[in-house]
């Protein structure tokens, strides 16, 4: 209940301050009408025109919506088949993580392997570990910048085709016992260009490991 209850309740509460703002102005409108019951045809078209604007705002709701992906926090299994997926259909990847400890799994491995043989892998996080050691390697850039200079990052995000048209980053945030991941594009939303932004400064700044 509780990970239904935030995965939905957004949308929600915007779907329901939309219908309760119809249903003031539909309120307003019936008790405004002339004494005759039957409407004249601009009341009959203006109330036409008010649902096909009521469904078109309910549709970009749901569109919008199906970009926000919630996770139980011991689900493992479905967030790393969500990286899977996410990482495989982007050309370029710039991963934004602590430990990549989510990556030991079979499958992820043996794809983010592919994605530095390929030069479509970097790695950004504190300090190297034995996996990016050995994705580093195999051609991927390992951008390390240090823990003594900055504390555990507490933002994980992963871009998919970096610096590329279609680009986007999705951020994964804990929320009590949730793993929340939302998905923004380039030019979309904030979130997006200061994750790329984080991902450039990293690359220009700190040593790079190949």
């Amino acid at each position: 209940m509780v990970r239904w209850w935030i995965a939905w309740r957004s949308l929600i509460c915007r779907l329901f301050f939309l219908f309760s703002s119809v249903a003031s102005i539909g309120g307003m409108f019936i008790s405004l009408r002339p004494t005759p019951t039957t409407l004249p045809w601009w009341g009959i078209a203006l109330l036409v025109v008010a649902v096909i604007f009521v469904v078109v705002l309910v549709v970009f709701e749901l569109h919008d919506h199906k970009y926000c992906h919630v996770f139980a926090k011991t689900d493992t299994e479905g967030i790393n088949r969500y990286m899977h997926h996410w990482i495989k259909y982007g050309s370029l990847v710039a991963i934004w993580t602590r430990d990549m400890s989510w990556a030991n799994s079979g499958t992820t491995k043996e794809l983010l392997m592919q994605k530095a043989r390929d030069g479509e892998l970097i790695l950004c996080m504190p300090s190297p570990t034995e996996l990016t050691d050995e994705l580093t390697e195999n051609g991927a850039e390992g951008c390390y910048y240090g823990a003594e200079r900055h504390e555990t990052p507490s933002s994980r995000f992963t871009i998919t085709n970096f610096g590329r048209d279609g680009s986007a980053v999705a951020v994964g945030r804990t929320v009590g016992r949730t793993h929340v991941i939302e998905e923004f594009s380039a030019g979309a939303h904030p979130a997006y260009h200061i994750a790329a932004d984080l991902v450039a400064l990293v690359r220009s700044s700190q040593a790079q490991v190949r």
